[in-house]
C-alpha cells in the first residue's frame, strides 16, 4: 500500500556540520587492485565520495572546449589558473550549484562560474583521476612547510587536470607543478591514470609530496590514512618526490629514513601520530580475514619500494587478497559497515584495460549509500551524455526544528548552530527537495535514509537487498550489452550513440526501480 505522504522518521543522530573545502571530505575510501591480482587483468581503483548526508551531486559530461584557451579559471578558495589550450571532453562528478540553489556554490557561497569539487572522471584522451583522499600531517611537518590560502585545492585538482592533460604522465607532471609553483591548500592522496600507467600521489603539507607508479601485483586501501611508507627516491622511473621531502621532515625533527641512501619513510616522517582506523581494519579484513589485524601496523597496509636487503624492488604492500578480483568484489567491499555510509555522496569504480582505445576504461558510478545503491556502468572516452536523472539541480535539504508539515520525506536529525557560548546541538528534522523522485541522487539518499534509520522489519530490508542485488545484476548485463555494441559498431560515431543510450537506459531502470521501493514502504 502507498502511503500519500511518506514520512521517514529516523533516530539518526549526526553532526551536519559540512566537512567541505580546506576541511575536506573526511570519511572517503579508495581501494587500489592491480591487474595482475583481477579475474579480466584490468586494473581497478575506486573512491567513495563522503562529505554528508543529504547533500546533492551531479554527474555529467563536461563537453570539450567547456574551458578556453587562455581562460582564467578561479576556483572555490583562491586557486586560480590560465587554461593553456581548449579543455578536453571529460565525465564529472559536481557539488550543485546550478539552477535549483540558485546558482550559489555550496562549498564557497560564491555564485561565479566555476565547478565544485569535482570528485573524478575521465577525459576524451583516456586520463583518469580522481581525486581526493583527505590527510593531514603532524603539527611538525605543517609548520615548516605550511598549507597555502591560494594553493590548489582538492576541490579544483580534476577540473584542471582532466582539461589540459593527455596522459598521465602530463597529469602528474602538472599536477606537482604546481604544488611547487602555487602549493596546496589541504592534503590529500589521489590516483591519476591511463592505460598504461596508475600513480598515486600524497601530500600533507603545502609544498611536499610522492608520487609513486603503482605495480601491477599490490593492492591497497586508503581510507583519510597516509599510506606511502618506505620509499626509495633513486627508483626515479616510479617515485617522483619535491626537493625538500627529506630536508623539511629533518627540519620537523620527524624524519624517518636514511638521508645518505636517499631513502625516507613516508608516513613515520610526516604523519608519525597517524593510526589505523576502523575502514582500515575492515578493508584489511575483507582482502584477507585469514592475515588480518585487528591493530594493523603500518608496515600491514604501507607501499614500500624496499626490500628486506635495502634493495629497490617493484612498489608492493604487505596486503595479500585471498582470491582475484572482479568488479563484483570491489562492488562489495563498498557494501561494508563503516565504508557504505549514509555520507557517501557518490563512489566511483575505474576498471582500466590495456588496450589503447575508447572502451579501455570503464567508470561504474553509484549515487548515495554505496550500500544501497547500484553501480551503473559507463564507457566515459565514448558517453556524450548522462542520465538526466544524474544531473538535476535541486533546492537544498532543509532542516527544521519543527516536525514538516507539508514534507514528502523527511526525517529526525541533528545539527551544530554556532551561538555566543559556541557550538551546540539542535534536535530537528531534515527535509528531501520535494521533487527528490526526478533526482538520481535524492531517490538513493531518501532509499538508504529509510534503510539504515528508519523502523523497518527484517523482512523489509532483506526485500530491499534482494532488490538492489536484481538492480545490481542488471547493470552487468547492461556492460555485456554496451559491449556488444561497441563490437558490432560500424563506426566510432554509432558505438558513442549506443552506449550512451545503454547506459542512460540502465540508470534510468534503477531509478525508477528505487522510486517505487521508496514509495512502497511506509
Amino acid at each position: 500500500m502507498v502511503s500519500a505522504k511518506l514520512k521517514i522518521l529516523l533516530s539518526l543522530t549526526i553532526v551536519l556540520a559540512l566537512c567541505l573545502s580546506s576541511v575536506g571530505a573526511l570519511a572517503c575510501t579508495a581501494i587500489y587492485v592491480g591487474s595482475d591480482l583481477t579475474e579480466d587483468g584490468s586494473t581497478m581503483f575506486a573512491r567513495s565520495e563522503d562529505i554528508s548526508n543529504s547533500y546533492n551531486k551531479v554527474f555529467y559530461v563536461s563537453p570539450a572546449g567547456n574551458h578556453a584557451a587562455g581562460e582564467a579559471y578561479s576556483g572555490c578558495y583562491g586557486f586560480t589558473y590560465t587554461f593553456t589550450h581548449d579543455s578536453y571532453g571529460y565525465t564529472a562528478f559536481s557539488d550543485d550549484n546550478g539552477d535549483g540553489v540558485g546558482g550559489v556554490c555550496p562549498d564557497c557561497g560564491g555564485t561565479h562560474e566555476h565547478t565544485p569539487y569535482q570528485a573524478a572522471g575521465t577525459n576524451e584522451m583516456g586520463v583518469t583521476i580522481s581525486a581526493t583522499e583527505t590527510i593531514g600531517g603532524t603539527e611538525a611537518v605543517e609548520g615548516v612547510d605550511p598549507f597555502e590560502d591560494a594553493g590548489i585545492e582538492e576541490a579544483e585538482i580534476v577540473t584542471v587536470l582532466l582539461s589540459e592533460a593527455a596522459t598521465a604522465q602530463e597529469g602528474v607532471e602538472l599536477l606537482l607543478s604546481i604544488y611547487d609553483d602555487a602549493g596546496c591548500n589541504g592534503g590529500s592522496g589521489l590516483f591519476i591514470a591511463d592505460q598504461n600507467e596508475t600513480w598515486y600521489i600524497e601530500n600533507v603539507t603545502g609544498h611536499q609530496y610522492i608520487a609513486l607508479k603503482l605495480s601491477s601485483s599490490m593492492a591497497f586501501a586508503q581510507p583519510n590514512m597516509a599510506i606511502i611508507g618506505l620509499i626509495d627516491l633513486d627508483d626515479t622511473e616510479n617515485v617522483i618526490a619535491s626537493e625538500n621531502l627529506i630536508a623539511v621532515a629533518q627540519e620537523a625533527g620527524s624524519y624517518v629514513g636514511d638521508a645518505e641512501a636517499n631513502t625516507i619513510d613516508y608516513v613515520a616522517s610526516y604523519c608519525s601520530d597517524q593510526t589505523a582506523n576502523s575502514r582500515m581494519v575492515s578493508a584489511l579484513a575483507y582482502f584477507n580475514a585469514e592475515t588480518a589485524s585487528e591493530e594493523p601496523a603500518a608496515a600491514d597496509y604501507t607501499i614500500s619500494n624496499v626490500d628486506a636487503e635495502g634493495n629497490i624492488v617493484p612498489m608492493y604492500t604487505n596486503i595479500t587478497l585471498d582470491h582475484a578480483y572482479s568488479i563484483a568484489d570491489v562492488v562489495g567491499y563498498y557494501d561494508i559497515d563503516g565504508i557504505a555510509s549514509s555520507r557517501n555522496l557518490e563512489t566511483h569504480i575505474f576498471q582500466i584495460f590495456p588496450e589503447d582505445g575508447a572502451t579501455d576504461t570503464v567508470e561504474w558510478v553509484s549515487m548515495d549509500n554505496a550500500g544501497w545503491s547500484p553501480f551503473v556502468p559507463y564507457y566515459p572516452m565514448l558517453t556524450t551524455d548522462t542520465y538526466e536523472g544524474y544531473q538535476l539541480s535541486t533546492e537544498e535539504a532543509v532542516f527544521t526544528e519543527e516536525e514538516p508539515a507539508d514534507a514528502d520525506i523527511y526525517y529526525a536529525t541533528t545539527t551544530t548552530v554556532r551561538t555566543e557560548e559556541g557550538r551546540e546541538t539542535v534536535e530537528g528534522f531534515r527535509a528531501l527537495p520535494a521533487n527528490w523522485a526526478d533526482s538520481m541522487y535524492w531517490t538513493f539518499d531518501a532509499l538508504s535514509n529509510l534503510v539504515e534509520f528508519g523502523n523497518l522489519s527484517d523482512e523489509q530490508i532483506a526485500e530491499i537487498d534482494a532488490q538492489i542485488a536484481n538492480m545490481q545484476q542488471q547493470c552487468y548485463d547492461a556492460y555485456a550489452q554496451m559491449q556488444t555494441a561497441v563490437a558490432e559498431a560500424e563506426s566510432d560515431e554509432a558505438a558513442a550513440e549506443a552506449v550512451t543510450a545503454i547506459s542512460a537506459g540502465a540508470a534510468q531502470t534503477v531509478h525508477a526501480a528505487a522510486v517505487e521501493l521508496v514509495n512502497a514502504v511506509k
